[in-house]
């Protein structure tokens, strides 16, 4: 008796278990038809193939039928980011929840393309709360701030840099440029040399070669140290031609007093970038100095053909032709100078770019 009792549990509880299992497999298979769509598995595919139109379509139309999806607004949201569509964005963001590091690194950087940066602080900072030696974050970071002009905040994060494995010359360059922007040349020199004692050869430097070399010799012919400013553009240009350089090079030798190397280095400038017509506006400035009008009409009638629109040109040429006694030319580019300076001063009217209008 105790054995058919015991056989019949036995039984029972067999019968219990298999139809558990069926319940879990039958559990497992709705949840699978739920989450599971076609227009999802597309939109993976299309993500991987970087056809972000096609995924943004085809994340939009999970979304419309599983709206919980977390995966679908995520994609959603990296598509409108990677298509300049950084503000619509943030609504699937929003839906998509917890964000991973690289989430967060992909919607920091479509949210600094667009048309207010400062959006992407709090991102960064989420981004550097969870990797405070993240340089990528940083120098994005600080481009955001470099445009809002906060100096303390970018002194902090330039000091921040400099004590990480990777960041010390960025954050060096940082400094300088900072100092630089600020009008404090001193100290910019200070912090571009400390660049060149970390990377002389400028590898890790996050400036063009040409930009820091001309920053550091704007700062030390600002403080003064026109000599100094020479032999860093001829340090420079030992390394690498470069037109804007020559000019710098040739205004200091100007300073110096200098002429026939001033004009030396203007003429190597415009053989090197013949479409540039700076070189030609510093020439036509010393032909001026050397009382030679002529000379100087021609130089600036060869930047004026290359930069017609150029306030800077047409003021000198207002400037010789009066010292030739031309004034019919002079009256007619001081009146090409007055409806330049006033189209300038028009605002920018520009349309507000559209993005598209997929519902949330």
């Amino acid at each position: 008796m105790g054995e058919k009792r015991l056989a019949e549990s036995r039984r029972r509880r067999g019968v219990g278990f298999a139809i558990f299992a069926i319940l879990v497999a039958l559990l497992a298979v709705s949840v699978w038809n739920v989450t599971r769509s076609d227009a999802l598995i597309a939109a993976r595919h299309s993500y991987t193939r970087s056809e972000l139109a096609n995924c943004l379509q085809h994340s939009l139309d999970h979304l419309r039928r599983q709206p919980w999806s977390r995966e679908a607004a995520l994609l959603a949201a990296h598509c409108l980011n990677r298509l300049d569509y950084a503000e619509p964005a943030e609504a699937y963001y929003q839906r998509a929840g917890a964000l991973s590091l690289n989430d967060l690194q992909i919607r920091s950087y479509g949210l600094v393309r667009c048309p207010h940066p400062e959006r992407a602080i709090p991102v960064f900072n989420e981004i550097l709360a969870r990797s405070p030696e993240n340089v990528t974050a940083m120098r994005r970071l600080a481009a955001v701030l470099l445009a809002q002009n906060q100096t303390e905040e970018l002194l902090k994060l330039a000091e921040r840099l400099e004590h990480t494995s990777q960041g010390a010359v960025i954050g060096s360059t940082l400094r300088g440029v900072v100092y630089h922007n600020d009008k404090n040349p001193q100290q910019a020199v200070v912090a571009f040399r400390r660049v060149l004692e970390l990377d002389p050869q400028l590898r890790e430097a996050p400036l063009a070669h040409g930009l820091f070399w001309s920053h550091l010799a704007d700062d030390l012919a600002s403080s003064g140290r026109i000599d100094d400013a020479r032999l860093a553009l001829t340090e420079a240009l030992a390394k690498a031609p470069d037109p804007s350089l020559l000019n710098r090079l040739g205004r200091m030798h100007f300073l110096q007093g200098d002429l026939d190397q001033a004009e030396r280095s203007f003429r190597r400038s415009a053989e090197l970038a013949p479409t540039h017509y700076e070189a030609f506006v510093e020439l036509a400035k010393l032909a001026i100095q050397r009382h030679d009008p002529q000379e100087a009409l021609k130089q600036l009638n060869q930047a004026q053909s290359l930069a017609p629109r150029d306030q800077s040109v047409l003021y000198s040429l207002v400037s010789v032709y009066r010292q030739l006694g031309r004034t019919t030319e002079a009256d007619q580019a001081q009146e090409a100078l007055k409806q330049l300076r006033e189209q300038s001063a028009l605002p920018d009217r520009a349309a507000k770019r559209d993005w598209p209008r997929y519902s949330l």
